[in-house]
């Protein structure tokens, strides 16, 4: 090691020349100053590297400038000749990795977690009560009048058409249809089949009214059906049963292809009403046809089949001359036209003994029924309004509501049967399992009269009933 003052070779490592004494260190400590240039060199262009970098992170955040950004060239770093002095590492922190199976269970909570909107709990619609379905449909289940009969119809588009059988009518282009308050309303046929059996009415009071919803589909054997009309003068009843048959055809006055065999109880009067799925409250059918040889069994024409034909009467509506020469009712249609013809209906009912009796167990079946729903509204139709009877059975039924009170009917026995000119009186013996408030059961028996007047379309209608002692 050559020493810078006065050139005297010394030995490597040594700290002072061993002639003049001059320190050796100047020339390493010079390079260290030289290195230590360096390294802040380089930590500036580093910082300058991350600077720039974080701003271009920045502005790709931000909405993209127009200008093309031009990117710093690198500065040339002095090469470093000689080996640095060790440095002290820096040590990292420690980064904690999770498990496998924790990534894992965090995974699969995350996918457990629902959106808000799908927290709801999906609800299955609830199946109809039978007695709900009876009341919603009574509102739109009509009795149709005409000068030659009566029949059924219901409510099958807002725009006030009502559906009934063509036989119903028998081609008439004027008839009136009762609601089931008892309001008369004047309807026109608008459509009637000569072959199937069908016919349309309209009813301008019934416009905007919801009709019933129909059933598209076919319905199987085995359905619980409720078949709702005017059988035998008895204003908007309601039968339950199953349909025991399908693909039946008849061929008589009209052609009847695959219509529903039913047990639920119609007659006469109930042509046109609707047969109504009891759990959907949909309807299904249109009643048409009762055979009464032993049980009666009822026959319902499946709607899903005529409601093509129904819907263009709806949109194209028959004339009343079409209408009238389907049948041929009247004998000279123009004549009847020109002279403002009245519409007039002389039913000439008369009081019939097995009606009666009929009527009798229809009453006990819906006052049973309005016992056990406590609702005045089942028997209500069958009652002269506003009479003494009408008003003490609805206090009666308002006075039990709540008390949990039994009525189980079990025996009607028909004793007499009565007719007078205008009235009729009918001898009942009946029984019923009673529960009283206090939960207590009893065994009642009950000797009745009932009085029953009939109206001029031929309804029967309860005015009075004493129990004897």
């Amino acid at each position: 090691m050559k020493c810078d003052k006065c050139g005297t070779e010394n030995v490597e490592g040594s700290k002072f020349c061993k002639d003049c004494g001059h320190s050796l260190i100047k020339t390493r400590t010079k390079k260290q100053k030289k290195r230590n240039l360096i390294y802040s060199v380089i930590l500036v262009v580093t910082l300058l590297g991350v600077g720039i970098g974080s701003a271009q992170l920045m502005d790709n955040n931000a909405e993209p400038s127009k200008q093309e950004q031009t990117k710093p060239e690198k500065p040339e770093v002095p090469e470093v000749v000689e080996e640095p002095e060790e440095v002290e590492e820096i040590e990292e922190p420690e980064v904690t990795v999770p498990a496998e199976e924790e990534i894992v269970g965090a995974v699969t909570k995350a996918e457990n977690i629902v959106p808000p909107s799908e927290q709801e709990e999906k609800v299955e619609p609830k199946k109809k009560e039978k007695t709900a379905i009876i009341k919603e449909s009574q509102q739109k289940v009509y009795t149709v009048l005409t000068e030659g009969g009566q029949g059924s119809g219901f409510l099958f588009s807002d725009t006030g058409m009502v559906v009934t059988n063509a036989h119903a009518v028998a081609g008439f282009t004027d008839v009136v249809v009762r609601n089931i308050n008892g309001q008369d309303q004047p309807g026109k046929v608008v459509g009637i089949s000569g072959e199937s059996d069908i016919a349309l009415i309209h009813v301008a009071a019934f416009e905007g009214i919801t009709p019933l919803e129909a059933e598209m589909g076919t319905t199987d054997v085995g359905t619980e059906v409720i078949a709702l009309g005017s059988p035998a003068g008895l204003e908007n009843t309601a039968s339950i049963g199953y349909i025991t048959g399908i693909d039946r055809d008849f061929y008589q006055e009209f052609t009847y292809e695959d219509i529903y065999q039913i047990d639920a109880k119609i007659a006469p009067g109930s042509s046109g009403g609707p047969l109504v799925d009891a759990t959907t409250g949909k309807v299904i059918g249109i009643n048409s046809l009762v055979m009464e040889e032993g049980d009666s069994i009822g026959f319902s024409i499946p709607l899903y089949s005529m409601h093509e034909q129904l819907s263009q009467w709806v949109i194209n509506p028959m004339s009343a001359e079409e209408v009238a020469t389907v049948f041929d009712v009247y004998e000279d249609f123009d004549s009847y036209e020109d002279e403002n013809y009245e519409y007039d209906i002389d039913l000439e009912m008369n009081f019939n003994e097995a009606n009666l009796s009929e009527f009798i167990g229809d009453f006990r079946y819906y006052y049973e029924l309005a016992l056990k729903e406590e609702d005045f509204f089942y028997v209500q139709n069958l009652l002269v309004y506003q009479s003494e009877i009408y008003n003490g059975i609805s206090q009666y039924i308002s006075d039990i509501s709540g008390k949990g009170m039994e009525f189980n009917f079990t025996r009607l026995d028909i004793s007499d049967v009565e007719i007078f000119d205008d009235y009729a009186v009918v001898q009942t013996e009946e029984a019923f399992d009673f529960k009283d408030a206090d939960g207590n059961w009893s065994v009642q028996e009950r000797s009745k009269t009932y009085t029953i007047v009939m109206d001029e379309y031929g309804f029967y209608y309860v005015s009075d009933i004493v129990n004897k002692e």
